[in-house]
């Protein structure tokens, strides 16, 4: 069941919400039990044998937690190596058993059938066992699960703490509608279904026709290549912090407040600027648990880099077995490297306008560069790709390289074919450079969802009443304009499409 399905919105998400508060009538377990039980079958509506999975995984992890709590020093540090390694294999051989072994082989893999959410699962429970050893407390296992299976994170995350959602679950004022709060994750819910529907959709229609050529082996010109590659950038950009916003939106539907998974990451001036700002959630997991566990800055700058590459690269793999996230991963790796020695060298200089804008295209244009990675099916498609984006277009199997000036004129035909129409290839459009553009507007220009709700992790606030003229509060424009988004967004709800971390 995704988000954007009518399903979720006009049946289970109602029902979820309604029996959430009229279990907390009777008791704050009531209704902990019903919301776990509810994002179970959330989760068992994908594939029901599946579910078994995600509740075999809560109640050992719960068993090996009690563990931890009752013994000793030494033996708690065991119990949560096992239990971190236990994880990581579950997830190892659901996700990239097959990979490995084709690696082995030296044979194409499968395409492998992963449970839902089990990346995010995995790293939610991970988090969970090793802060637990460090500041034991006793968890009832009812709160527990609703803190796992809690579906607004389920399926594409954030990745949330027991520290940021744990103590919420014990304070009764949650548990009492709050029609501010269910005003304000209806806004974000809405907005973030915009994102989603509006500009990630539409910007999928153009980008998969210049992969899939590229797939294929068919020609693509430079300009199709870096059209496809930012589009593809600005799409899942939208997608996921659409996503993201949804979640978040459908927590304040409980008065549960989970955490921000983007700060406008496309504002970013340097690489370490924007990897702070995307997908926060996750580059916190690996900083705390990969990162800093392999040393992080503390040995130098040389084994620096090195804990650097080695976390990306894992960052990568997290993402898909595949060679292609691998690729990603080493590649930001190799520009976190960069951009730390540059600031070791420059020192403490502060940037230019001039400089802050050189910045950003840097990092805007290798983010895109590196999406094109991340979006390729195969290695052998984003070399293709990474191949026309440097200026060399992709031939018809048996005709030689050229480069992409002589691309247009040779295989087009100038004479005979529309400047745009040759120079933008037969997989691009002047459309799609339009849409693309749009979205980088809006990016760029238009504040982020959190920024225009004025949403804050932790504690609520009323900071609304007093808030700028643009800034949401409970009124009729902004109503006005939620139920109008709502609107586009349902009249274009027919349009099937997954999450693009829904994969993951």
């Amino acid at each position: 069941m995704l988000f954007n399905s009518y399903e979720f919105i006009f049946l289970f998400l109602p029902v979820a919400v309604v029996t959430h508060f009229l279990a907390a009538r009777r008791s704050i377990v009531a209704a902990v039990c019903v919301t776990a039980v509810s994002s179970l079958i959330f989760y068992a509506w994908w594939k029901p044998p599946f579910v078994v999975l995600p509740i075999l995984s809560i109640v050992l992890n719960f068993a090996l937690a009690r563990q931890i709590l009752i013994a000793e020093p030494a033996l708690k540090r065991r119990l949560v190596y096992a239990g971190v390694v236990l994880n990581l294999l579950v997830l190892g051989y659901f996700k990239y058993f097959d990979f490995a072994m084709s690696v082995v082989v030296q044979r194409n893999p499968a395409v492998p059938e992963v449970p839902l959410a089990l990346s995010f699962t995995t790293f939610v429970q991970i988090a969970f066992l090793v802060e637990l050893a460090r500041r034991p407390q006793p968890i009832p296992f009812a709160k527990y699960s609703m803190f796992v299976a809690f579906f607004p994170h389920l399926i594409a995350g954030p990745i949330v703490r027991w520290k940021e959602l744990g103590p919420q679950l014990d304070k009764a004022v949650r548990y009492r509608v709050n029609w501010d709060n269910i005003a304000l994750g209806l806004t974000m819910f809405c907005l973030g279904l915009g994102k989603k529907v509006l500009i990630a959709d539409r910007l999928a229609l153009h980008v998969a026709p210049v992969f899939d050529a590229a797939a294929a082996g068919l020609a693509v010109t430079t300009a199709a290549a870096w059209g496809a590659s930012i589009a593809y950038s600005m799409q899942l950009y939208f997608d996921f912090s659409g996503y993201s916003d949804m979640a978040v939106g459908l927590g304040l539907l409980f008065n549960m407040r989970l955490p921000i998974n983007f700060a406008a990451p496309l504002r970013a001036t340097s690489i370490i600027d924007l990897w702070r700002r995307w997908h926060v959630t996750l580059s916190r997991f690996l900083r705390d648990f990969v990162y800093v566990p392999l040393g992080g800055s503390n040995a130098g700058p040389v084994r620096r880099s090195a804990n650097l590459l080695a976390t990306m690269v894992i960052g990568g793999l997290w993402h898909g077995a595949n060679w292609t996230f691998i690729a990603w991963g080493a590649f930001h790796g190799v520009l976190l490297m960069l951009n730390h020695a540059w600031r070791s060298w420059r020192g403490d200089r502060r940037s230019t306008a001039a400089g802050l804008s050189i910045g950003w295209l840097l990092t805007f244009l290798a983010f895109a560069i590196g999406m094109t990675m991340f979006r390729a099916p195969d290695i052998q498609t984003a070399g293709r790709m990474l191949q026309a984006m440097a200026g060399f277009a992709i031939p018809a199997p048996g005709e030689p390289l050229v480069v992409s000036w002589d691309f247009w004129l040779i295989r087009q035909g100038y004479l005979s074919e529309p400047f745009v129409q040759a120079w933008l290839g037969a997989h691009w459009s002047v459309v799609g450079s339009l849409i693309t553009l749009g979205a980088i507007v809006v990016a760029l220009a238009v504040p982020d969802t959190m920024e225009l709700l004025d949403y804050r992790e932790g504690e609520p606030h009323s900071n609304w009443r007093r808030a700028p003229r643009l800034l949401w509060r409970p009124s009729v424009p902004w109503l006005a304009f939620t139920a109008g988004v709502f609107l586009l967004v349902f009249a274009n709800l027919n349009t099937f499409s997954e999450f693009l971390y829904y994969q993951f």
